[in-house]
């Protein structure tokens, strides 16, 4: 099980901003090669952390790599990494632009080291235009790049996207933006520099909106939703209440994931749900009628009102409470509902799907056992390495620099 990538040698110079590009790489067989500093990287000090204050995030995002510690800020150093460079495939850095210049290790320079170099950078707004070296934080980047705005409380405040998350969907595309350098590279035989916004990485989570004509909503958008006539409300095509936070509905063992679909895109599902429900004596009379097809035209007319569907609401919640996730998942798959359970750090570790698809790889990391993810995609039996566990700090840094002494000596 070495993988797709084992002829192949990344130097990953990120933090816990860009770790997962290297990871990647890593689970499909790369040798990657972790530089840190002295002080060690500050993913292996980012939350969340074990018993003993060992970082998770750490163990998650550099199992497979290995790591060398050398102090870019002393020339001597700056020569052996150059020398490593030339030894590599891929360079991947999250570094603010300009930094590596500070340091005399330009673009020019790497280039220079590794001619057919593919020279990955991971950086808020971008390596160069006029915002390329604004300040970031999450909640920036969320807010900068758009998906904040569909993410709204009742009174419009933007609602912040739950645990960090925006450097990891940049870190995945320059994965995959390294990969597609290289298929350039195999038939150019040319290098090049793959520059990755995360503002434009997490512009690409409100891609779905996008696509709403095609399944019935013509005329859709984030930031005009369409206005019952008559009234200052906003129509929610989701009778559940999307806009308003109403599509978790909590169940016996946690929280399952539903919406009250409306129109003709999605009120069929509905339908289904409430058949349900009659089956089992639990649909109130006053909404045996409903036809959540055709209900959008009840709720423009005026006939319904918002006090309807919170009735509605009221008699679904009570429906699902006693049910399990298991039960619902079982049922919505037989009937065709729009539902699904929300899982948790549990219900994910024993998935029947995911063990069968290897997910998870548990491996020793010092004195303790980790449950790691790892195969990301699933494909033929070599596609992916084993995995090892995240390495300890400068680890591997006798043996490397070993290494490249030995190929300097041979060129000499």
């Amino acid at each position: 099980m070495n993988g797709w990538l084992s002829p192949y040698r990344v130097i990953d110079l990120t933090d816990e901003r860009g770790l997962l590009a290297g990871s990647m790489l890593a689970r499909l067989g790369a040798e990657v090669i972790q530089v840190e500093p002295p002080h060690g990287n500050r993913g292996r000090r980012t939350a969340p952390f074990d018993a003993e204050g060992r970082s998770c995030y750490w163990s998650a995002f550099a199992a497979g790599k290995k790591s060398v510690v050398l102090d870019l800020a002393d020339a001597g150093n700056r020569e052996r990494f150059l020398a490593l460079v030339a030894t590599a495939d891929f360079l991947i850095e999250s570094e603010t632009p300009g930094y590596l210049d500070s340091l005399d290790l330009s673009r020019e320079q790497l280039r220079a080291a590794r001619p057919d170099l593919i020279h990955v950078s991971i950086t808020p707004f971008g390596s160069d235009g006029p915002k390329r070296h604004f300040a970031d934080a999450e909640l920036i980047l969320w807010a900068a790049g758009g998906p904040l705005h569909p993410n709204r409380d009742n009174n419009g405040v933007p609602l912040r996207i739950s645990v960090p998350q925006a450097y990891l969907h940049a870190a995945a595309d320059a994965a995959a933006g390294a990969l597609i350098a290289h298929l350039a590279r195999v038939t150019s035989g040319r290098g090049q520099h793959v520059d990755i916004s995360v503002q434009q990485s997490v512009t690409q989570a409100t891609i779905g909106s996008h696509l709403a004509a095609a399944v019935g909503h013509a005329g859709f958008s984030v930031l005009n939703p369409p206005q019952t006539p008559g009234t200052k409300a906003k129509l929610d095509l989701s009778g559940s209440g999307s806009r308003t936070r109403r599509s978790k509905w909590v169940v016996r063992d946690g929280l399952v994931e539903m919406h009250l679909g409306m129109g003709p895109a999605t009120g069929e599902r509905t339908n289904n749900l409430f058949a349900w429900m009659r089956e089992a004596n639990a649909l109130p009379a006053e909404l045996d009628d409903w036809n959540w097809v055709t209900l959008p035209k009840r709720l423009e007319s005026g006939e319904l009102n918002e006090e309807s569907l919170e009735f509605a609401r009221g008699a679904v919640a009570r429906f699902l409470a006693d049910k399990t996730k298991v039960e619902i998942q079982t049922e919505a798959l037989a009937r065709k509902l729009l539902a699904s359970p929300i899982n948790d750090v549990g219900d994910l570790l024993a998935s029947e799907q995911l063990i069968a698809r290897g997910a998870f790889q548990t491996v020793t990391e010092g004195d303790c056992t980790r449950t790691i993810p790892w195969a990301f995609a699933h494909g033929p039996d070599d596609m992916f390495a084993q995995a090892s566990p995240a390495p300890q700090l400068g680890a591997d840094t006798a043996e490397i620099l070993a290494q490249l002494s030995n190929t300097q000596e041979i060129d000499a």
